[in-house]
């Protein structure tokens, strides 16, 4: 599962990635005017002030569990997020694009629950003291391939695998009976790591003034051994990239993504969707 220390660490080495490319890009090209379309490497590092929207339901062994609206009922905590992109552009026709993308959220919260929940087989009463944990990790890689190219745009297709990792957990601990009394430690937790290909279209466009615009949307639908669902990534952005090594974006990122699994470690449903804002740092080089 995504916690804290597995975010800090991912940020260190996004940030020691960040530093080098910074480092060699200064290095090497501190005036150059960069370009989107022609250079080979490019990294961006974001962060989101987003809505997300996550329901979820982990069964046990004898039936289904609880439907949870998971930010109604645990919303609020420690909430971490961000995006990493890159890709690199090789080839003498410039055409082709090996692209990879993390994407991680994770959420920390605890509270008196309100309703009574079944989750993974256990009954988390109402008035029970709760710790929830969640994570979601996205990884891709890709392969992209500029099927239109011009001097100042191209669009490109794409065929990648995504890796979802997903964790989710709730923890009571035993307290004295009566309304809200649990007997024992309960603690049930479901994990996922389900791996979905998607196919993909992207455009860039150079505008006036240093001004790009970045979009692309991936999307996914199939029934593949024990997982069945859909994905759908849908991303714009507008950067200035006056530098190799500084580039400022902003723009708008909607995620949505809808499974159902019969899995050994997690058995239910998941439907997630965030969307909203994006600002992002770039580097070409």
């Amino acid at each position: 599962m995504a916690n804290s220390s597995k975010l800090l660490r991912g940020l260190g080495v996004v940030a020691a990635l960040m530093t080098g490319v910074l480092l060699g890009a200064s290095a090497r090209a501190a005036d150059d005017a960069p370009n989107l379309l022609d250079d080979p490497f490019a990294l961006s590092l974001g962060t989101f002030i987003f809505k997300s929207d996550l329901t979820a339901r982990l069964d046990g062994d004898l039936g289904p569990g609880t439907p949870i609206d998971w930010e109604s009922t645990f919303g609020g905590g420690d909430f971490t997020r961000f995006r990493l992109d890159g890709h690199w552009r090789f080839g003498d026709s410039g055409r082709h694009k090996a692209r990879f993308m993390w994407f991680s959220a994770s959420q920390r919260n605890s509270l008196t629950l309100q309703e009574d929940i079944e989750f993974g087989g256990e009954i988390y009463p109402v008035d029970a003291k709760i710790n929830s944990e969640f994570g979601f990790d996205i990884y891709e890689l890709a392969y992209e391939y500029a099927f239109l190219k011009r001097e100042t745009y191209e669009l490109d297709g794409s065929i990648g695998l995504h890796l979802m990792s997903l964790g989710m957990a709730l923890n009571a601990k035993a307290s004295t009976p009566g309304v809200g009394g649990v007997s024992g430690d309960i603690r049930r937790k479901g994990t996922l790591d389900a791996p979905l290909p998607v196919i993909g279209l992207r455009g860039i466009w150079q505008l006036p003034r240093n001004f790009w615009v970045d979009a692309g949307v991936q999307v996914f639908s199939a029934n593949i051994d024990q997982y069945d669902g859909s994905l759908q990534d849908y991303r714009v952005m507008v950067n200035w990239q006056p530098k190799k090594w500084l580039g400022l974006g902003f723009g708008y990122n909607q995620f949505n993504v809808d499974l159902k699994v019969d899995g050994d470690n997690f058995k239910g449903n998941v439907n997630w969707k965030y969307k909203g804002p994006m600002v992002s740092y770039t580097a070409v080089f």
